[in-house]
């Protein structure tokens, strides 16, 4: 067993003492940790309470100030109803009790606070208003009352308005009287004479509410209002002056009718010691010592852990199997894994950390050859820097020796920008092959229609002269030599009119097929000029009106040798700019597979224009088309019976061939049919105005 050497012993023991000094370490910073948070906890709370209590006496003062308001707004009320009274006593020399009661109810309808006004002439109540609450204050004398006579008596002297301090009401509870004195003119006397008083009586728990506080139960505030005397004390020192500092009262003073009253409130338990949230605080100071001492133990593993994830991600991102890079928001290069560098030989030592994007771009154009000219190269950075700054859909790029990499870029919330290199050289030379595939058999098809197209334009011509073989010259000489008179032979003009009627038949079944042929090969000549871009359109002013009628004249007889009727309904001339062949075209395509796929009934074109379009409609009585297969009428070589045996022949280009002269038009074609009761196929074309049509003539 080897003997640790003096070295070894000594780094040992260095470990030790830095373990060691570190836990000492971390005792101390736990220490200070919790001492500096026991610390500020106390500040906050106690912060936290005197602010919770000044705005409590805030809020506390905002409401005595709005019920200071309320009073004097409730008692100038007050006194312009009672001098309304008193002009009523005047104009009238008696009490007008209707008059008098409608004033009192507005008066109530809008301050609630007044519970009666009463008439005392002569210093006895006779009228309370509303009478049916008040009924028991009439009669009362006010000198029979101590407690109000004294304010009577100062109105009468001063000949204002006076309001009692709180009494205790003949109606129950408690509130406060105004009493206003009422002077009426004395004709005989030549001076005003003291009638009586208007006392009105408001209620002291509606009178003192403000807005969240009802100063009024002494449950929740303690609540002092006493009118003051002129050299500013009160009657009587009330409780909160002889309050504790603690529980000093919010105290203010306003002005009701010429006399200062003072109003204090503070809360009847008392301020409180400490706000709602001091528990709250607390605990917050807790669960943060906690944390805290959490976060200097997981502090060391978490380092240890970031940095392993850190190694982990670089790892991931090295072994994927496509080229990886990402930049940051000043577009540097922040993370970029080998299979990227090996995508792009040229710059692989320039793509380290740090590098921008601009550098590389700048730097792969000079290095390729596949960008040949200054020109060329600098239209190339500009639009991949734009890419780059952009991103949107991926992209394909040729990086050289026909290989294909697909890129795919994105940004992220932070500004950032990931971007993805994938191999696509096998999938890129596998669609052109298919594209070229494509593009050999539209050539043959187009050779092979061409090809086509001579020998049966001229088999439907022999043919149609043996449809009319009766007709021909030698035909009738031979006929006139076999029915001559006395030279004739009967037999053989008869075997001779029959063998005529048979090769008109033969005739006439070799012309229909070849034109059908014909009609066959020219859609496919179409399609294929449609589908190359080759198919071009002699635009010229066109009455599409005559269009139609042509069209339903010449494929009526098709529809009547199948017992269909064929009709057409237009609402006058429609012109517009078009390709005349084309749009009829489009007509025989719809009226034929009407009638190709109606066994009964009827088919019917019909056309509308209004000033922006004109619209074709073809309905037929068929059997209709089901939902699930109407997708597929306008699909090349389609047919809703797609099986060898279905009784109506074709391709399937003719709707498709049909739709796509539509949209060269500027229009479209659309289908709608139900399942066993027809089809309506609709041609919208744009429609031209007569102006329009001059200018393109």
């Amino acid at each position: 067993m080897r003997r640790p050497t003096w070295t070894e012993e000594g780094g040992t023991l260095l470990n030790k003492f830095t373990g060691y000094l570190a836990s000492k370490v971390f005792v101390v910073l736990t220490i200070v940790l919790l001492a500096s948070i026991g610390g500020i906890a106390y500040s906050i709370v106690k912060l936290d309470r005197d602010n919770h209590l000044a705005a409590l006496r805030l809020e506390v003062e905002q409401a005595l100030h709005s019920v200071a308001d309320q009073i004097q707004l409730r008692f100038f009320e007050a006194v312009l109803v009672a001098k309304n009274i008193e002009n009523t006593l005047a104009v009238a020399g008696e009490i007008n009790e209707r008059q008098i009661a409608r004033t009192v109810s507005d008066l109530q309808r809008h301050n609630p606070d007044v519970i009666a006004v009463a008439l005392a002439p002569n210093l006895s109540i006779t009228h309370s208003f509303p009478q049916t609450d008040n009924r028991e204050t009439i009669g009362v004398k006010y000198w029979q009352l101590p407690a109000q006579m004294a304010s009577v008596a100062q109105a009468y002297r001063t000949r204002a308005p006076v309001v009692d301090d709180r009494v205790n009401l003949v109606q129950g509870g408690t509130g406060y009287i105004m009493h206003y004195p009422v002077f009426l003119p004395n004709a005989e006397l030549n001076t005003d004479q003291f009638w009586g008083v208007i006392s009105v009586v408001m209620d002291q728990e509606g009178l003192l509410q403000a807005p969240q506080h009802d100063f009024s139960d002494p449950a929740q505030y303690s609540f002092e209002l006493h009118p003051l005397k002129a050299s500013g004390l009160v009657e009587a020192l009330p409780d909160h002056r002889l309050s504790a500092l603690k529980d000093k009262p919010v105290v203010t003073t306003f002005n009701v009718l010429g006399t200062t009253w003072e109003a204090a409130v503070r809360p009847a338990a008392g301020w409180p010691a400490y706000s709602p949230q001091s528990r709250n605080l607390v605990g917050f100071a807790l669960i943060s010592a906690i944390f805290l001492l959490g976060v200097l133990l997981a502090f060391r593993r978490l380092a240890l852990n970031q940095t392993n994830a850190h190694a982990l991600l670089a790892e991931a991102i090295d072994a994927i199997d496509e080229g990886f890079i990402a930049f940051d928001d000043k577009e540097r290069v922040m993370v970029v894994n080998q299979k990227y560098r090996d995508y792009h030989p040229q710059i692989a030592d320039l793509i380290v950390p740090g590098a921008t994007m601009g550098e590389l771009v700048v730097n792969w154009a000079n290095r390729t050859e596949s960008l040949s000219g200054s020109k060329s190269k600098q239209a190339w950075v500009r639009e991949r820097l734009q890419r780059f700054r952009n991103p949107g859909q991926a992209f394909l790029q040729d990086i050289g020796n026909d290989n294909w990499l697909k890129v795919t870029e994105a940004k992220t919330p932070h500004g950032y920008t990931v971007g993805i290199w994938t191999d696509v050289t096998a999938e890129k030379r596998a669609q052109e092959a298919a594209e070229a595939a494509d593009r050999e058999k539209t050539e043959f098809l187009n050779n092979v229609s061409h090809e086509l197209r001579t020998p049966l334009t001229v088999i439907f011509g022999r043919a149609s002269f043996m449809r009319h073989s009766d007709k021909m010259p030698q035909a009738q000489r031979l006929m006139s030599a076999l029915t001559a008179d006395g030279s004739g032979c009967p037999k053989s003009a008869a075997a001779a009119i029959e063998y005529q009627k048979f090769i008109t038949d033969q005739g006439a079944g070799i012309a229909e097929s070849s034109q059908h042929m014909i009609r066959l090969v020219e859609d496919l000549l179409d399609w294929t000029k449609v589908s190359r871009g080759q198919l071009e359109l002699d635009m010229a002013p066109t009455q599409l009106d005559e269009i139609a009628r042509t069209v339903t004249q010449e494929l009526r007889p098709a529809a009547e040798a199948k017992g269909l009727t064929l009709t057409y309904a237009g609402d006058g001339p429609a012109a517009t700019v078009a390709d005349k062949v084309r749009v009829k075209q489009i007509l025989y395509n719809l009226i034929t597979n009407a009638i190709k796929f109606t066994s009964e009934g009827k088919i019917h074109l019909s056309m509308l224009h209004s000033t922006d379009e004109i619209v074709f409609s073809v309905t037929d009585t068929g059997n209709g088309i089901a939902e699930e297969d109407a997708s597929r009428v306008f699909q090349r070589f389609q047919q809703v019976d797609g099986s060898m045996t279905r009784q109506n022949g074709g391709l399937g280009l003719g709707l498709a061939i049909s739709e796509q002269l539509a949209e060269l038009h500027g229009g479209s074609l659309s289908l709608e049919s139900k399942l066993g009761v027809g089809s309506t196929f609709s041609l919208t074309l744009p429609c031209t105005g007569a102006t329009d049509i001059q200018k393109t003539a």
